[in-house]
């Protein structure tokens, strides 16, 4: 079950902003990380905002660490103040690191294996949520996402 590689994270990254262009978004950040959550490659739109580069990846670093889609985590925190607690407390021990809303989507390889996670940021969080699908499909890897 390898990691997701560099040049897997560049076209994904290079297929997401192609996309927020095309859907004529707000700048938009992408990161990638690997099954360990470590940073494997990040890039942003020209202009877009300093914060965006946390966002991105606290979404990927969400995903890979709790093995759920961020909009998971989003209906997690939203089902109640015992969940809410729970995702709170992670922020906590996380330094922030984990932001409960769609964006961050979990990368399989073609053996069905989760390889890595991509976290997008700068749109509205459904809209991160469709480049980072785009992204990951155009790499020819997939993205499991419940709705």
């Amino acid at each position: 079950m390898p990691d997701i590689t560099l040049k897997q994270a560049n076209l994904i990254i290079e297929a997401t902003l192609r996309k927020g262009h095309e859907l004529k978004l707000p700048k938009l950040t992408v990161a990638v990380v690997d099954r360990g959550g470590y940073l494997i490659a990040l890039q942003r739109d020209d202009g877009a905002t300093f914060m965006r580069p946390n966002i991105s990846l606290a979404k990927a670093w969400g995903a890979i660490g709790l093995g759920v889609n961020s909009r998971d985590i989003s209906k997690r925190y939203e089902s109640g103040v015992r969940e809410e607690g729970f995702i709170n407390a992670l922020n906590a021990m996380t330094g922030g690191g984990v932001i409960p809303l769609p964006g961050g989507v979990l990368i399989y390889n073609t053996n069905g294996d989760v390889c890595g996670a991509v976290g997008v940021s700068g749109a509205v969080s459904e809209d991160d949520e469709v480049c980072a699908i785009a992204g990951v499909e155009a790499a020819d890897l997939q993205a499991h996402v419940a709705r």
